[in-house]
């Protein structure tokens, strides 16, 4: 064996002779009850705050230290109640050296599974402890901290200033500290809690930062926060916790990750395509500064309650903390494309300097929302406009149009073509210069204005159309079959002049009338029209929600009796001028409609005019012995009537013919089922007849030889019954009843009169 062999051994003997009476003597010096002194007396004066521990024990590894389990430290006072830390497991690793010397000597601490709360309150201040971070003495152990390290820990922030709570989970932390100052390097997962407006986050932190505890400064070499795709990277100093000076830089890999993070009620329907931004922020925590850029490259935003919005959003804007400034971005609507431009002020309450413009065809607008999914269109547009004033109640000017545009399937059973619409904005309403088209047969052409276009339009217009066929416009819907829509959110009024109305076998030509449409209501009024031979004016109110009643006031003038009838109860027997007002309530205008829903009053007046054949007439005429009397002249027919339950109350009702006069009370149902009480004096000439064929009949005459008759009729209006009131002739003869005809009749033209008179 060589003698340098020799040494070596002899060496390494006396190295495991000193480490083993060293390790003998540490053992004997670190009884549990000295480590249990050093480590209350370490924990409570390193930190000048109350410790509780549990169990100690002597770790013996790499290096030598004291390890102390269940550790609890009490909060400073103007904190919120409880411990500010409980710790699993601290170990104070301690100097070899000044060991065997008989010296506690702390270099380092091992922090492992610790809940640690970090708290500011309102005043600022931090509950952070104060660390000896020079050597200092204690009974038995001095303190020279140089590192400590923390992991599968959790740390709570809360600040009371903010009104903010954020969780740090799973934390690997190593903390150098050099004098009064601590170097932190780690990785964490920041949990956010979930919120009314935001979901549960997980963020994952790497960093590496100094904090001095006497200046209360941050200087941040690295921060690294990933909310996978999105990438925030930091920068810069924190001075007194105060006073920033940073850089970052923001990339978010696919926006649809930032859908999240934006508050509920303005949250996308969807989002994507990618977002850089570069900023610098200085200032104070309380009122910071914010300068920086965005860059947007192929971003689609589809807003809430749409199903497609803007797409390949690309362009840059500068933002502050306040402001968003020089915005230079391009999108389409499908084909359509879109350029957005200037400034956003005043975040709080945003103020407005935005120019968009955008040009395409109706196609690319089809589908945005639900309620426009059955709607097709084409046809070039434009609009140019720009955003003044406040996000709450901003203010627009420029001009839109639409060139010979289609549109299907926004109501009518025939498609829109030719649509031209051409206008102005100018601050909350659209100036619609003109908008016009046609629709099969039907056409219009108006002007007006839209106010509230954003929130609930009204619109305003002035329309003219040559033809409007309501059976070639309106849908036809399939026999007990309802269309189910919500009221569309706006409100349409004005006035319209139409040449001529065809539709349900009724024609009304040089129409006007004001409307009002809202929430499925339509509401005409002075509505006036030639019609059956005559004029007609009217009020019209149409409830689609209540369900489907419509109300309708008219006045006729000289209308046709025969066409009139004959369209709505298909009475055509009767002719004569018609003049009145009757007002009417009902669910639909068929035949069928009007029989069985139709309710009414009114005060009428037919003259000039005849029965022909009317087979109640001539049925009557036939009973009392006039054979071939077919055709009866009317002088005058003056009535009142209402209408319930489908029956009309018939109430003196009195009629002047050549044949003599009438009475009528008692009720005729609209399905023609009759029950009349028919009081008729006769003209002599027909007086004499009856008298002729009824000799047996016992009747009143007067001085002038006219035969009264009481006659009860039954049955149906076309196949009547007839009978003598053989009771109301007797009283009659008895004197005890009296028809005052021309009195009766007087007062019911002169009801008419003034109803007439005065506009109903």
């Amino acid at each position: 064996m060589s003698r340098l062999a020799k040494i070596l051994i002899i060496v390494i003997a006396a190295l495991i002779i000193v480490l083993a009476a060293g390790y003998i003597a540490i053992r004997a010096y670190l009884n549990p009850a000295t480590m249990r002194a050093v480590a209350e007396k370490v924990t409570s004066e390193a930190i000048d705050q109350p410790v509780t521990i549990g169990r100690v024990g002597l770790s013996v590894g790499f290096k030598i230290g004291i390890a102390v389990h269940d550790v609890s430290i009490e909060n400073k006072r103007g904190f919120s109640p409880g411990p500010a830390a409980e710790i699993e497991r601290v170990t104070l690793n301690l100097k070899l050296l000044p060991l065997l010397a008989r010296k506690i000597v702390i270099s380092s601490i091992d922090i492992t599974g610790a809940q640690i709360k970090l708290e500011k309150n309102k005043q600022g201040k931090l509950n952070t402890p104060d660390v000896a971070s020079t050597e200092t003495k204690g009974t038995g152990w001095s303190f020279s901290l140089s590192s400590l390290s923390v992991n599968r820990s959790t740390l709570t922030y809360l600040d009371a200033q903010a009104g903010m709570e954020l969780q740090v989970k799973d934390i690997k932390q190593n903390i150098t500290i050099r004098g009064s100052s601590f170097a932190l390097s780690g990785d964490n997962a920041i949990y956010v809690t979930k919120s009314e407006q935001f979901p549960e986050m997980v963020l994952n932190t790497s960093h590496d930062a100094v904090f001095d505890t006497a200046k209360k400064d941050i200087e941040i070499k690295k921060l690294v926060v990933l909310y996978d795709p999105i990438r925030l990277t930091v920068q810069g100093d924190i001075t007194g916790m105060d006073t920033l000076d940073l850089k970052g830089n923001l990339e978010v890999a696919d926006a649809a990750q930032l859908k999240p993070l934006i508050p509920a009620e303005s949250r996308p329907a969807d989002m994507k395509g990618s977002i850089q931004a570069e900023f610098t922020a200085d200032g104070t925590m309380k009122e910071p500064r914010v300068d920086g850029t965005c860059e947007l490259k192929k971003v689609t935003v589809v807003p809430k309650d749409m199903k497609r919005g803007i797409e390949n959003l690309s362009g840059t804007f500068i933002f502050t903390q306040d402001a968003i400034k020089d915005i230079l971005l391009q999108g389409n609507i499908g084909k359509a494309q879109i350029a957005i431009s200037g400034a956003v002020t005043n975040l709080e309450n945003p103020r407005l300097n935005i120019t968009a413009k955008a040009e395409g065809d109706l196609k690319d607008l089809e589908d945005l929302t639900e309620d426009m999914q059955d709607v097709t269109m084409k046809g070039p547009f434009t609009v140019n406009a720009t955003l003044k004033g406040t996000a709450k109640k901003p203010t627009y000017s420029g001009n839109y149009s639409v060139k010979n545009g289609t549109i299907d399937g926004i109501g009518f059973a025939v498609p829109v073509t030719n649509f031209q619409l051409s206008g102005t904005l100018q601050e909350d309403i659209a100036n619609v210069t003109r908008c016009s088209g046609q629709a099969g047969k039907s056409d219009f052409s108006f002007s007006g204005t839209v106010a509230d276009f954003i929130e609930k339009p009204v619109v305003t217009i002035k329309n003219t159309s040559h033809t409007i066929d309501l059976d070639e416009l309106l849908p036809k819907l399939e026999k007990g079959k309802k269309v189910d829509t919500e009221p569309a959110p706006v409100t349409v009024k004005g006035t319209t002049q139409i040449a001529q109305v065809t539709g349900m076998d009724m024609v009304f030509r040089n129409v006007y009338t004001a409307f009002t449409y809202e929430n499925e209501i339509i509401d005409l009024k002075g509505c006036k029209a030639d019609a059956y031979d005559g004029k007609v004016e009217f009020d019209f109110y149409y409830n689609a929600n209540s369900p489907e009643p419509y109300t309708l006031k008219s006045r006729m003038t000289s209308v046709s009796t025969k066409k009139l009838l004959k369209r709505f109860l298909k009475y055509e027997n009767i002719e004569g001028k018609m003049n009145g007002i009757s007002n009417f309530q009902g669910k639909g205008l068929t035949q069928k409609e009007v029989i069985a829903n139709l309710d009414a009053a009114g005060n009428l007046q037919v003259k000039n005019g005849a029965f022909n054949n009317f087979p109640f007439v001539t049925g009557l005429l036939g009973w009392l012995g006039m054979k071939d009397y077919k055709n009866v002249p009317i002088e005058n027919f003056v009535l009142a009537y209402t209408i319930k339950n489908g029956n009309v109350e018939v109430k003196d009702w009195a009629l002047s013919t050549s044949t003599g006069e009438y009475l009528f009370n008692g009720t005729i149902g609209l399905t023609g089922n009759i029950n009349l009480r028919v009081t008729t004096t006769l003209a002599k000439k027909y007086s004499d007849i009856v008298k002729r064929n009824h000799g047996d009949w016992v009747l009143p005459f007067d001085k002038q030889g006219r035969a009264t008759i009481d006659i009860i009729a039954t049955g149906q209006l076309l196949k009547p019954k007839f009978s003598l009131d053989k009771n109301k002739i007797k009283d009659r003869i008895k004197g005890t009843v009296k028809d005052e005809f021309d009195k009766k009749k007087k007062e019911w033209e002169d009801k008419l009169k003034n109803l007439l008179k005065g506009g109903g």
